[in-house]
C-alpha cells in the first residue's frame, strides 16, 4: 500500500487498487447472477429453422397459424433395414409387435400408428367412383354400354359390317387410371401388398403420427426414447433374426437428432476450446498464474453478456443452432484485450518496473488500442443486429455485448488479480534482453521488399479468384448444411429409404384459406401449376376436402348405379385381376352411400381436419419426391413464389405452411441479410479505425475529430490491412471452391472486425513507440496479437468439430480469415512501416547530398 501512497498513479489505477475488494465482490455478485442465466440460456438450445427467421417471416407466420388451427400432422418413421429381402416377414412380425405396443401409448404423445396403408386403399376402392369427375363416371358407363351393345350385336349376329372395320370397344380404365393417378397420386406398386416396403425390398417402415403440433425438446425426445426402449424390450434384431438394424426418420427423429448432436458438439468443444486455450496462455505467459488472472475476468464478461441479452427489450432467452456456439467464441475473441494488457504488464516487469508501476503503465499505454479494437470487434459483431434475420440477430447482440463487457471486465479485474497473483509472473529476462525482437519481425523488417512482393502476388492470385467466382457464390444446395453423420447413419440416410418405403413426400404443405370457396379456387390454382411444371417442378398431389367430398356427388352415384346395371358378367370376367377387383368394390352397396367426412381415413385428411372437426378450408400440397429438388434452394424459391401467389385472394397472401416455406425463406434470408451486415459491419470499422489514431489535439470543434497527416496515414493502413486480410480470405474460399450460405456469411462481418483489431493494436503500439526500437516493439505487440489470433482461432476451432456442415463451413471461414488478417497485421503492416521509416531516415540524407 506503500507504492499506492507514493507513487504518482493515474486515477484509475489509484481506485482500482484501493477499492479492489469491493470491486471483487460486486464482479462476484454480479457473476452468479449473470451465470445463472447463461446457465438457463443454454438449457433452452433450440435446433428448429424457424427459430433462424424473424417471427414475422411468412412461413414462420404460418405456421404459427397451422398450429392454431390443426392439430399436429408431425411423425416419428420407425425404419427396419434388411440384410437379405428374405428378412421382410420378420422384420413385419417385429414392426406389428412394435406397433401394437405404441397403440398402448398416452393420446398426448402418439395420435395414430400404421404399418400399412390397407385403410387408405379400401377407402380408394370403395369410394373410386364417388371421388371421380361425373364426366368420367358418365364416360365409362358410356364405354360399358358400347362395349354391351358390341357383345350383343356380335353374339346375335346383328352386325352388317365387316367385324376387321369395328373393333370391340375399349373400356377406359387405364386411361382414367393414369388421369386420378396424376392427381392423387400413383398407389403404391409390388408384391409387398400394402405394407410401406421399398421397392428393393431391403426397408419397412413404421409411421407414428405424434400428438404434439410443436417440435419441443422434451414431448420428441420422450416419444422417440420410448419406442427405443420398446424396440430394446422386443429384443430387436436378435429376436427376429441377424442383419437387420433400425433407424429413425421424419420430423421427429430430425429434431431429437438436430438438438442432440449440437449438444454434444457443444460439450466437446467446449472441453477442447477451454484446453488449447488454457495451454496457449500457459506457454506464452511462462506461468499457470496467466490462467486465474485472465480466466476469471473471462468468465465474467461472459456470463454477464449472456445475462445482459437475456434482459427486456432483447429478452433473449435461448440459443439456436447459430448461436449455439457463441460461448466459445466470445471466449476465443474476448480473451484479446486481456492478453495485450497481461503481455505489456510483463514487459514491464521484465524491464525493472514494480507491480504497481508496471500495472499503471500496462493500463495507460494499452487501452486505447484495445477499447478501439473491442469496438471494432463489437462493432462487426453489431452489424448483424440491423438484420431481420434472427440467426444473424441475436448471433450480433451476443457477441456485440460479449466483446464489450469481456473489455471491461478485463480492464477491472486483470489489474486487480495482478496486484495479487502478478509478481513473480514477469520474471525472466530484463532489461535489454527483454526488448530483443524475434527472429521473424527482425527478418520482415529486413526484407520489407520481399514482404510486400509475396503480399502484392497473394493479392493478385486472390482478385483473380473472386473475379472468376463473381457469380457462384451461394451456397444453393441445402443438403450440404445438414449434420454430416446424417447421411451416414442418421435421419437423413433411414429418411430416404422411408421416403422410397412410402413413395411419396411425408410432411405436405397447408394452404390455410378463410373459406371452403376461396380453398376451391386455390386448389384450382395450384393444379394448375402442377399441370404447368411450375414451382419450381415441385408440386406432386394436391388434396382438399373437395377431392373427396364433391358437390356434384349425386352426379357420380346416379352414374354409378346405372353403370353397375349394364357391367355384364362377361365383361366383368374379362377384366384383370386388378381391375375386376376394383370394380367389384366401387360396385359394391357401401359404394353408393353417399361419402362423408367421418368416412374418409384420418390419414388422408391429416393436414385438412381441424380442431373444431371441419375439414373444408385447407388445401395441402404433398411435394414431389426428386434426387435433391427439395433441397435446391432456387426450386424451393419457385415453390414457396407460386404457392403464395396461387394463395393470394382480393389482395392478401393466405398462410402456406410447411418445411419446403421455411428453407426458402431461410435462403432468401440470407441472400438479403448477408451483404447488408457485411457492409454495415465495414462502414462502421473503417470509422473505428478512422478514430482510433487521433491523437492529442488544440484543434476546436469537428476539425478535433478529423485525425492529422500522420494519424491519416496510420488510419489508412489500419483499413488497408482489413481490406487485404478480407481479399486474401475470399481469393482462398474462390479457389477452394467454398460457398456462403446462412451461417458462415457472419464470418465476412466479424472478419472485418478482427482484421481492425490486430491492426490497430500494432499500430497503436508503433504510434506510441515512435522514436523508439521499432522491432522490438512491434515484435512484443505482435506476440500478442498471435497468442489473440490463436485464442480466437481456438474459439471459432470448435466449430470444425461439429457435425453440422453449416457450423462447420462458418468455422472454417472464420479460421480462414483469422490466419489472412494475422498475416496482414504482423507480417505485411511492420513490413510497410520498415520500408516507411527508411524513406523518413533517408528523405533528410538526400536533400542533405542535394544541397
Amino acid at each position: 500500500m506503500t507504492e499506492l501512497s507514493t507513487r504518482p498513479l493515474s486515477t484509475y489505477t489509484r481506485w482500482l487498487l484501493r477499492h479492489r475488494v469491493w470491486v471483487l465482490l460486486v464482479a462476484a455478485l454480479l457473476s452468479v447472477v449473470a451465470a445463472h442465466r447463461t446457465m438457463r440460456t443454454y438449457a433452452a438450445l433450440r435446433s428448429d429453422l424457424e427459430e433462424l427467421l424473424p417471427e414475422n417471416a411468412p412461413s414462420v407466420r404460418a405456421l404459427a397459424a397451422l398450429r392454431e388451427r390443426v392439430p399436429g400432422i408431425r411423425h416419428l418413421g420407425v425404419v427396419v433395414e434388411l440384410e437379405r429381402p428374405e428378412q421382410l416377414p420378420a422384420a413385419e412380425r417385429f414392426l406389428d409387435a412394435l406397433a401394437e405396443r405404441i397403440r398402448e401409448y398416452p393420446k398426448n404423445m402418439m395420435a395414430a400408428v400404421r404399418v400399412d396403408a390397407a385403410a387408405e386403399r379400401a377407402f380408394a376402392n370403395t369410394y373410386a367412383l364417388q371421388i371421380m369427375d361425373p364426366e368420367d363416371v358418365a364416360r365409362l358407363r358410356e364405354a360399358v354400354e358400347e362395349r354391351r351393345d358390341w357383345d350383343v350385336t356380335r353374339q346375335m349376329g346383328l352386325d352388317l359390317e365387316d367385324e376387321s372395320e369395328a373393333p370391340r370397344p375399349e373400356i377406359p380404365i387405364a386411361e382414367l387410371r393414369a388421369k386420378y393417378e396424376a392427381r392423387f397420386g400413383t398407389p403404391r406398386v409390388g408384391g409387398h401388398g400394402d405394407r410401406f416396403v421399398a421397392p428393393d425390398g431391403r426397408s419397412v417402415v413404421l409411421l407414428v403420427q405424434a400428438a404434439a403440433h410443436d417440435t419441443g425438446q422434451a414431448s420428441d425426445r420422450a416419444l422417440l426414447e420410448r419406442v427405443k426402449g420398446d424396440v430394446h424390450a422386443l429384443g430387436f434384431p436378435d429376436a427376429y433374426g441377424p442383419g437387420m438394424r433400425v433407424g429413425y426418420a421424419a420430423d421427429v427423429a430430425m429434431h431429437v437428432e438436430e438438438l442432440s448432436g449440437l449438444q454434444a458438439d457443444l460439450t466437446l468443444s467446449g472441453a477442447v476450446v477451454l484446453l488449447l486455450v488454457i495451454g496457449s496462455l500457459v506457454w506464452f505467459y511462462g506461468s499457470f498464474r496467466a490462467l486465474p488472472i485472465l480466466g476469471i475476468p473471462l468468465a465474467v464478461g461472459s456470463f454477464l453478456a449472456f445475462g445482459v441479452v437475456a434482459l427486456p427489450p432483447l429478452s433473449i432467452l435461448y440459443l439456436n443452432s447459430n448461436t449455439a456456439f457463441l460461448g466459445s467464441i466470445i471466449i476465443g475473441n474476448g480473451i484479446n484485450s486481456g492478453v495485450i494488457l497481461l503481455a505489456r504488464f510483463q514487459e514491464e516487469r521484465r524491464s525493472g518496473a514494480t507491480v504497481v508501476a508496471a500495472i499503471d503503465e500496462a493500463l495507460r499505454s494499452t487501452w486505447k488500442a484495445t477499447l478501439a479494437a473491442a469496438l471494432a470487434a463489437a462493432t462487426a459483431y453489431g452489424s448483424l443486429v440491423f438484420t431481420d434475420f434472427r440467426g444473424f440477430n441475436q448471433f450480433g447482440w451476443i457477441g456485440g455485448f460479449g466483446m464489450v463487457l469481456s473489455w471491461a471486465a478485463m480492464y477491472t479485474l486483470v489489474p486487480v488479480f495482478v496486484f495479487y497473483w502478478g509478481a513473480r509472473l514477469g520474471r525472466g529476462r530484463t532489461g535489454e534482453a527483454s526488448r530483443r525482437a524475434s527472429p521473424m519481425t527482425r527478418w520482415v523488417l529486413a526484407h520489407p521488399r520481399v514482404v510486400l512482393g509475396i503480399t502484392g502476388l497473394l493479392l493478385a492470385v486472390s482478385a483473380i479468384g473472386v473475379v472468376r467466382r463473381s457469380d457462384d457464390w451461394i451456397e444453393y444446395d441445402l443438403s450440404k448444411l445438414r449434420r454430416r453423420d446424417s447421411w451416414e447413419s442418421g435421419e437423413r440416410y433411414f429418411g430416404k429409404r422411408m421416403d422410397a418405403a412410402l413413395g411419396r413426400y411425408l410432411t405436405p404443405t397447408v394452404i390455410l384459406a378463410e373459406t371452403p370457396e376461396e380453398a376451391r379456387l386455390i386448389e384450382d390454382r395450384v393444379r394448375t401449376l402442377a399441370a404447368r411444371g411450375e414451382a419450381g417442378g415441385l408440386i406432386g398431389t394436391v388434396r382438399s376436402a373437395q377431392t373427396f367430398l364433391r358437390p356434384d356427388v349425386d352426379r357420380s352415384i346416379e352414374e354409378a348405379r346405372a353403370l353397375a346395371q349394364v357391367l355384364t358378367p362377361r365383361m366383368k370376367a374379362e377384366l384383370a385381376p386388378q381391375d375386376r377387383e376394383l370394380v367389384e368394390k366401387a360396385l359394391s352397396p357401401a359404394a353408393f352411400e353417399p361419402l362423408t367426412a367421418e368416412k374418409i381415413p384420418s390419414s388422408l385428411v391429416l393436414g385438412l381436419a381441424e380442431r373444431s372437426g371441419r375439414i373444408d378450408r385447407n388445401v395441402l400440397v404433398i411435394p414431389r419426391l426428386t434426387e435433391g429438388g427439395t433441397w435446391d434452394a432456387e426450386r424451393l424459391g419457385a415453390y414457396a413464389r407460386d404457392l403464395r401467389t396461387a394463395a393470394t385472394i382480393d389482395g392478401e397472401t393466405r398462410p402456406v405452411a410447411g418445411p419446403l416455406l421455411l428453407s426458402s425463406d431461410l435462403a432468401r434470408a440470407m441472400m438479403l441479410d448477408g451483404p447488408r451486415a457485411a457492409l454495415s459491419s465495414f462502414a462502421a470499422v473503417v470509422v473505428i479505425c478512422w478514430l482510433a489514431f487521433r491523437g492529442q489535439t488544440s484543434r476546436v470543434g469537428i476539425a478535433r475529430y478529423l485525425p492529422n497527416r500522420a494519424s491519416l496515414v496510420l488510419s489508412l493502413l489500419a483499413i488497408g490491412s482489413l481490406l487485404a486480410g478480407v481479399l486474401l480470405m475470399l481469393g482462398a474460399m474462390a479457389w477452394g471452391g467454398q460457398r456462403l450460405n446462412f451461417s458462415n456469411f457472419i464470418a465476412l462481418p466479424i472478419t472485418f472486425g478482427i482484421a481492425a483489431d490486430y491492426s490497430i493494436n500494432m499500430l497503436r503500439r508503433y504510434q506510441a513507440e515512435r522514436g523508439g526500437e521499432l522491432a522490438s516493439a512491434l515484435s512484443g505487440t505482435g506476440g500478442a496479437v498471435t497468442l489473440c489470433s490463436a485464442t480466437t482461432i481456438i474459439g471459432f476451432g470448435s466449430l470444425i468439430m461439429a457435425q453440422n456442415q453449416a457450423l462447420f463451413s462458418f468455422g472454417l471461414l472464420a479460421i480462414l480469415g483469422e490466419l489472412t488478417c494475422l498475416g496482414t497485421a504482423v507480417i505485411t503492416l511492420p513490413a510497410l512501416l520498415a520500408l516507411r521509416e527508411r524513406r523518413a531516415r533517408v528523405a533528410p540524407v538526400a536533400a542533405l547530398e542535394a544541397g
